[in-house]
Protein backbone atom coordinates (compact mmCIF):
# COMPACT_ATOMS: atom_id res chain seq x y z
CA UNK A 1 0.00 0.00 0.00
CA UNK A 2 1.16 3.27 -1.25
CA UNK A 3 0.67 6.13 1.97
CA UNK A 4 0.61 9.69 0.93
CA UNK A 5 2.84 11.80 2.99
CA UNK A 6 4.17 15.38 2.66
CA UNK A 7 6.75 17.46 4.42
CA UNK A 8 8.23 20.08 2.52
CA UNK A 9 10.63 21.51 5.71
CA UNK A 10 11.68 17.80 5.86
CA UNK A 11 12.32 17.36 2.05
CA UNK A 12 14.59 20.71 2.57
CA UNK A 13 16.83 18.92 4.86
CA UNK A 14 16.35 14.87 3.96
CA UNK A 15 15.36 12.78 0.76
CA UNK A 16 11.75 11.67 0.46
CA UNK A 17 10.78 8.45 -2.02
CA UNK A 18 8.73 11.41 -4.01
CA UNK A 19 12.08 13.31 -4.07
CA UNK A 20 14.40 11.05 -5.21
CA UNK A 21 12.17 8.84 -7.71
CA UNK A 22 12.42 11.08 -10.54
CA UNK A 23 15.92 10.06 -10.93
CA UNK A 24 14.82 6.95 -11.77
CA UNK A 25 12.75 8.45 -14.95
CA UNK A 26 13.53 7.67 -18.61
CA UNK A 27 12.68 11.29 -19.60
CA UNK A 28 15.99 13.01 -19.99
CA UNK A 29 15.04 16.19 -18.25
CA UNK A 30 14.69 14.66 -15.02
CA UNK A 31 17.11 11.80 -15.63
CA UNK A 32 20.54 13.98 -14.55
CA UNK A 33 18.45 15.07 -11.10
CA UNK A 34 18.02 14.63 -7.85
CA UNK A 35 21.23 12.42 -7.08
CA UNK A 36 20.56 13.19 -3.13
CA UNK A 37 20.76 9.70 -0.74
CA UNK A 38 20.77 11.15 2.51
CA UNK A 39 20.26 15.24 2.10
CA UNK A 40 18.68 16.61 -0.36
CA UNK A 41 20.99 19.93 0.10
CA UNK A 42 23.53 18.80 -2.35
CA UNK A 43 21.50 18.57 -5.14
CA UNK A 44 20.19 22.49 -4.64
CA UNK A 45 24.06 23.38 -3.89
CA UNK A 46 24.91 21.70 -7.33
CA UNK A 47 21.96 22.52 -9.76
CA UNK A 48 20.86 19.12 -9.91
CA UNK A 49 17.85 19.20 -8.02
CA UNK A 50 14.20 19.15 -9.68
CA UNK A 51 10.91 20.10 -7.54
CA UNK A 52 8.59 17.30 -7.84
CA UNK A 53 5.66 19.42 -7.48
CA UNK A 54 6.52 21.00 -10.84
CA UNK A 55 7.17 17.42 -12.15
CA UNK A 56 4.04 15.95 -14.30
CA UNK A 57 3.06 12.36 -13.49
CA UNK A 58 3.02 9.62 -14.74
CA UNK A 59 7.10 9.42 -15.03
CA UNK A 60 8.35 6.49 -16.91
CA UNK A 61 11.18 4.44 -15.16
CA UNK A 62 13.38 2.03 -16.79
CA UNK A 63 16.55 2.49 -19.11
CA UNK A 64 14.25 3.10 -22.35
CA UNK A 65 16.25 0.34 -24.53
CA UNK A 66 17.16 -3.32 -23.80
CA UNK A 67 20.90 -4.13 -22.62
CA UNK A 68 22.70 -6.67 -23.59
CA UNK A 69 23.49 -9.03 -20.80
CA UNK A 70 27.18 -8.63 -20.83
CA UNK A 71 26.83 -5.34 -20.87
CA UNK A 72 24.87 -5.61 -17.05
CA UNK A 73 27.37 -7.93 -16.24
CA UNK A 74 30.48 -5.57 -16.55
CA UNK A 75 28.49 -2.90 -15.08
CA UNK A 76 28.58 -0.36 -17.70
Amino acid sequence: MNVTWRSNWLEWVLVTPRYHHIHHSCDLAFYNSNFGVTFSIWDRLFGTYTDPDLVKEPLAFGIGEKVPLVRLVAGF
